[in-house]
């Protein structure tokens, strides 16, 4: 008897728990469709669309200018001479006119017929110079920085005004500019001028001056003993030139006595271990760091071997 009861009682147990669950899914059905009829009437909340555009709010913003900003200033000729025209010409690199060289820079406005001649060939390119001097400055900017070049070299500007076939013979290279062919003719036309002048500054040409060049074989001795200088030339012609031919960071000039005469004093062997290690602004090695001892030794050799 109590078998069948507490077999009653579950029975009974069951069918009320799963008419509950039952009633609940129902219910929960009803509300999702009333809730989403009444957004669909109402649209989305704001307050959730404002939330999911902070979330997903850029980090940054880039300000455009505007298109009728004020165009900047233009610069002075100094400012243009720093910026673009005194790697070159501070030096006097690869034959450009040095500044302070009053003559170079009488020479070149006398070829070309004067202050405005000189602008034209600056702006079309010459030699080993791109157009204007690799720089983006206006035309007035550059003849404003050959103004200041002249007036530091000590010529007179007013003097050096403009001749009347000088714009004729200035504008002679304004067809290279017709089209995008003539213009990559006329630079890669300026790199082999500039390649073929270094080559000349530091391989000198093999003719009747270059098969006697033996001759500074009677320094040898000086210069490190059974050193090669044929190979140290052309170590020297790889790596050392860059500096020792045009004096920058303060290197001694190939064949300057008077700059190499202290350095000499102090033996082969210092010379060797200060280009091996690095002084003052040259790296180890004049940072060619693929370069052995010997062939250090060998172009060091050749340098002293230079000095007359």
């Amino acid at each position: 008897m109590s078998a069948h009861n507490d077999s009653a009682f579950l029975r009974m147990f069951l069918i009320v728990l799963g008419a509950l669950v039952a009633f609940t899914i129902i219910i929960l059905v009803l509300a999702r469709s009333i809730t989403s009829s009444v957004e669909e009437a109402r649209g989305p909340d704001p307050r959730v669309r404002a939330a999911v555009a902070e979330r997903i709010k850029p980090v940054g913003s880039v300000d455009v200018a505007m298109a009728n900003a004020a165009p900047a200033a233009p610069k002075s000729g100094a400012e243009v001479v720093a910026a673009a025209c005194n790697s070159c010409h501070g030096a006097g690199v690869l034959g450009a006119p040095k500044i302070g060289d009053a003559a170079a820079w009488q020479q070149r406005l006398d070829a070309v017929g004067g202050i405005d001649g000189l602008t034209a060939s600056a702006i079309a390119g010459k030699g080993a110079m791109p157009p204007k001097g690799g720089s983006m400055s206006s035309e007035a900017e550059i003849k404003a920085a050959i103004e200041h070049m002249l007036k530091e070299s000590g010529v007179d500007v007013a003097a050096a005004g403009s001749a009347p076939a000088a714009p004729a013979a200035a504008a002679a290279p304004a067809p290279a500019a017709a089209g995008p062919i003539e213009a990559v003719k006329d630079m890669a036309n300026n790199a082999v001028t500039a390649a073929q002048q270094v080559v000349a500054a530091v391989m000198p040409s093999t003719g009747p001056a270059a098969t006697e060049a033996p001759a500074p074989a009677a320094a040898e001795p000086a210069a490190g003993g059974d050193a090669d200088l044929a190979h140290g030339k052309a170590v020297y012609g790889m790596a050392c030139f860059v500096c020792h031919a045009t004096g920058a960071a303060a290197a001694p000039l190939l064949g300057n006595a008077e700059q190499w005469g202290p350095r000499i004093a102090q033996g082969m062997d210092a010379l060797v271990h200060s280009a091996l290690n690095g002084k003052n602004a040259m790296p180890p090695k004049g940072g060619r760091m693929d370069l052995s001892d010997s062939d250090i030794r060998d172009a060091v050799a050749y340098m002293v071997s230079e000095v007359k």
